[in-house]
């Protein structure tokens, strides 16, 4: 076969390096997605086709991608192709998060907390990155709804009392674009010490 007809080779995304994939904020965020009980449930009413990207503020560069598969919400590695939402998150907003006890409520709220949070080491940085229709058609806003009345105190007392507050705030995170940490590169690792003779 000439050079000519051989079929284009396929980009396939860089695999995070072996720190990365054995980092225990990472495991433990893909544990809750893939493993616990409340957040299992509460992923149920997202649509299939549903993609975030999410970064870690402790592996700048480095993004991973939340798709739903077979029913399992999955952390994998590179970005979203087209994602709807985009988090970056810091190792103590994981932490606290592993540690809510209570229903889809409490880890709502504890979410919209970091969200709010001024202290960049607790905070989970946000972007909504597609219009407010394919929110709700994704089922993000009926996930919110059901979340109950926790959230919907949380919302209230944050200036969010009605959907079309919520449907601003979201057009307006859009709007913004992707931040810099989104555009950040990896760090290319360092060529091994060579020792002198």
């Amino acid at each position: 076969m000439s050079a000519r007809s051989q079929p284009p080779r396929r980009r396939s995304r860089p695999a995070p390096p072996p720190s990365a994939r054995g980092d225990a904020t990472v495991r433990t965020l893909a544990r809750l997605f893939r493993k616990h009980p409340i957040w299992v449930a509460a992923a149920k009413g997202v649509d299939p086709r549903a993609e975030s990207t999410v970064f870690f503020s402790h592996l700048p560069g480095l993004p991973w991608r939340l798709v739903r598969r077979q029913g399992q919400t999955l952390l994998r590695p590179g970005r979203a192709p087209d994602p709807d939402l985009v988090f970056r998150f810091t190792p103590r907003a994981v932490a606290r998060l592993a540690a809510v006890r209570g229903d889809v409520g409490d880890f709502a709220v504890e979410l919209f907390a970091r969200i709010a949070e001024p202290r960049r080491t607790e905070r989970v940085d946000f972007r909504v990155a597609v219009p407010f229709t394919r929110l709700v058609e994704r089922g993000y806003v009926r996930l919110l709804l059901r979340a109950g009345p926790k959230v919907a105190a949380f919302a209230l007392a944050h200036g969010l009392t009605s959907i079309g507050r919520l449907r601003r705030l979201g057009e307006r995170s859009r709007r913004k674009g992707p931040a810099r940490w989104e555009r950040a590169r990896s760090p290319r690792p360092s060529a091994p010490a060579t020792r002198s003779t």
